[in-house]
């Protein structure tokens, strides 16, 4: 047995992915539920598993990666940008509260 270590990147993703997996398998075979239910149901799943509220994987930083020249083309045309990669521009935390509120059907 070896000692126990941090997970490897890969290791992580491949945990992150196999929880998105059993969240789609849980909601495909849902019985009387709207097929709107159930893709409305698996997306907060998969919202509460970023935000940390999942019992097989840690919580997640969604932070903005956009391209380099995003600010200046934007800008350019007179647009909003979206900010440069940063701890502060973490939008998860909450967004599995926030996702009904987006849009009530």
């Amino acid at each position: 047995m070896s000692e126990p270590r941090e997970y490897t990147v890969d290791e992580i993703r491949e945990q992150f992915l196999a929880d998105i997996w059993r969240k789609v398998d849980y909601w495909e075979q849902l019985p009387n539920k709207t097929k709107r239910e159930r893709l409305s149901g698996l997306v907060h799943s998969i919202l509460s598993a970023l935000d940390g509220c999942s019992l097989s994987v840690p919580g997640f930083l969604l932070i903005p990666n956009p391209h380099p020249s995003d600010k200046e083309f934007h800008e350019a045309l007179g647009e909003n940008w979206y900010p440069s990669p940063s701890l502060e521009n973490d939008i998860g935390g909450d967004l599995h509260g926030l996702w009904y509120k987006v849009r009530k059907e």
